[in-house]
């Protein structure tokens, strides 16, 4: 049987002269005998993502009620409802408080990072993802992916409004929102022609021989999964065609930035950026992402939810809730897409296996927030946060965790890390520094 090493790549060369570097999944041969290990005995990845959206929710219809449960003892509420599919890898977390003030702008550093923002609006300490990446990032070619579905903002020049993810003090990294340019990254695509977005429908035509060859090559069971990646990449093609080319040109963040009446939050886009998501961690291209379904703050528009949602949906529908016929129903609509949106992601991480067993959902940890609790008050109470995925047996899933009263959301963000295998004794700093997790949610 032939070796394959696990970051192996096709090369081919598209129409008009690009090349590219088709990534392959893990494969079960490349393991050890009971798959809990590579076959070279370095351990299997850990896996990491945060998948944010702007606005908060309505709490009363986002929190299960109650003091908490396990397994079946409480139920999805109608905003969380879309998750259904996957209770048994998600984890509610009630009673905890953002310490930090200011609502948006310091909501956006603190469920980040656990550290208010400076004076100008930036971070002041590494996002948890980042501090993920600082751990495993080094494992893959790429250390961590930024990527974003809308880039609509609000007009100001704080950093913590335009970026989730931090490096550092004052060092943000802005979401990547062009899904053809994250493509072309994923796939290596160099020198590429101007019909680029044509020559990537003939990315599988241009290695299918290789690829072939490879089949023949590997078990029954790695054959499947060659098989199963090359049908994703064929669906990940399909949706790449109806995306525009044009999408995700953002203007730097300034004084001069302006809301974007025309930036929404498109299911289709959706589905491509998780497909890639699922596919970089598949191949191995990376242990860490974030995703920011819409910024802090974010005036994106839902009009595809009716014609009531031809307006912004942070400024003219939150913040207008109780003007509105039915502000509040409006509110949970679109909080229930924003979850429909992170299920359809869920799906691509559930049906994409991993080498060691089971699914991406059972490897991957990871957190699912927004800055703000009630979006219209800015309160900073009773915030949304979701774990979702088992962490490779590190997370109990199935389960609604309530904290005590008003609890330090930074508790979650230690908490996270330690799970990741950083094993600190403070996280945070100033109001949210934390000294303790919640070890309540482990396996």
């Amino acid at each position: 049987m032939t070796h394959i090493n696990r970051r192996r790549f096709l090369a081919g060369i598209l129409a008009g002269g690009a090349s590219l570097m088709l990534p392959l999944p893990r494969l079960i041969q490349d393991l050890n005998n009971n798959g809990t290990a590579f076959a070279d005995g370095n351990p299997l990845p850990k896996r990491f993502g945060m998948w944010f959206f702007g606005n908060g929710v309505d709490p009363e219809k986002w929190h299960p009620a109650g003091n908490g449960g396990v397994d079946d003892q409480w139920s999805l509420t109608p905003q969380l409802a879309p998750l259904a599919a996957y209770k048994s890898h998600l984890t509610v977390l009630s009673n905890f408080e953002v310490k930090m003030g200011d609502a948006h702008v310091g909501g956006s550093a603190g469920v980040t990072t656990g550290a208010p923002p400076d004076e100008f609006g930036s971070a002041r300490l590494p996002s948890i993802d980042q501090v993920v990446a600082n751990m495993v990032g080094g494992q893959t070619p790429l250390r961590s992916l930024e990527v974003g579905l809308s880039k609509a903002t609000p007009a100001g020049d704080q950093p913590v409004l335009h970026a989730i993810s931090h490096s550092g003090k004052a060092a943000p990294n802005y979401p990547e929102y062009n899904p053809h340019k994250l493509f072309s990254r994923l796939f290596g695509v160099s020198s590429a022609p101007p019909e680029l977005r044509d020559a990537r429908r003939s990315v599988l035509d241009t290695v299918l021989e290789d690829f072939k060859r490879l089949e023949r090559n590997v078990g029954a069971e790695d054959r499947s999964r060659l098989q199963a990646h090359a049908e994703g990449i064929r669906a990940l093609e399909t949706r790449l065609a109806g995306a525009p080319n044009s999408c995700g040109i953002i203007t730097p963040p300034g004084a001069d930035v302006q809301e974007d009446t025309r930036e929404e939050a498109p299911a289709l886009l959706n589905d491509a950026m998780g497909r890639m998501m699922a596919l970089a961690m598949a191949c191995d291209l990376t242990n860490v992402f974030s995703y920011a379904f819409t910024l802090p703050a974010g005036h994106v528009y839902y009009r595809h939810l009716g014609d009531n949602f031809n307006r912004s949906f942070h400024e003219d529908i939150v913040h207008l809730v109780d003007a509105l016929p039915d502000g509040y129903g409006m509110v949970s609509q679109g909080v229930i897409y924003a979850m429909e949106s992170l299920a359809n992601m869920l799906g691509h991480l559930s049906s994409t296996p991993a080498a060691g067993g089971g699914s991406l959902l059972d490897d991957i940890c990871l957190l699912c927030t927004s800055e703000v609790a009630y979006g219209w008050t800015h309160e900073m109470h009773d915030h949304p946060i979701l774990l979702l995925g088992k962490a490779n047996g590190r997370l109990r899933g199935n389960m609604h965790h309530v904290g005590s009263e008003r609890q330090n959301y930074s508790n979650v963000l230690m908490e996270v890390a330690n799970i990741m295998g950083a094993q600190v004794d403070s996280y945070g700093l100033d109001e949210g520094q934390a000294n303790s997790g919640v070890s309540e949610v482990r396996a």
